[in-house]
């Protein structure tokens, strides 16, 4: 409502306000859409060198079953790693070993000497367990044919 009279020049200093605030909004949407947002992620440059990598070893490069030997011998237990002699009585070789070759899918198989005591063995069994190896067997030499399960 209006107390005053309308002059001329009153109606020239008015503005439509609901046509700028329509283009204003019309113009920020375009600007949102039209900007890409959604663009690929970038590294950002630094300057330090790549540490060289060795290739890693494949699951083709080892045996289906890994053996391990337990013989006695005189110093105590003769331990053996598929081809690999470990020194005597040396069970936590056994673990780096297995955690060097690091293939949980590939089978292991500790062919235990009859004549070895029960602590020996379940040494190098808690150190085949504490590896990344799961599919663990335990035989004696001549039921080294048992597969791996």
């Amino acid at each position: 409502m209006r107390f005053r009279p309308i002059l001329s020049d009153d109606a020239a200093a008015a503005l439509p306000l609901a046509s700028l605030v329509s283009i204003a909004f019309a113009l920020l949407a375009l600007s949102i859409l039209g900007t890409p947002h959604l663009g690929p992620e970038r590294d950002l440059p630094i300057a330090c060198a790549a540490a060289d990598v060795a290739p890693a070893a494949a699951e083709g490069d080892f045996p289906a079953v890994i053996a391990i030997q337990l013989k006695r011998s005189e110093a105590g237990v003769a331990i053996r790693v598929g081809p690999l002699r470990l020194p005597d009585n040396d069970f936590r070789a056994i673990r780096s070993k297995l955690t060097e070759i690091n293939m949980p899918t590939i089978g292991v198989r500790i062919l235990a000497d009859p004549s070895l005591s029960v602590e020996q063995v379940t040494r190098a069994l808690d150190e085949v367990l504490s590896s990344p190896m799961r599919r663990v067997t335990v035989a004696s030499p001549s039921t080294s044919k048992v597969k791996a399960q």
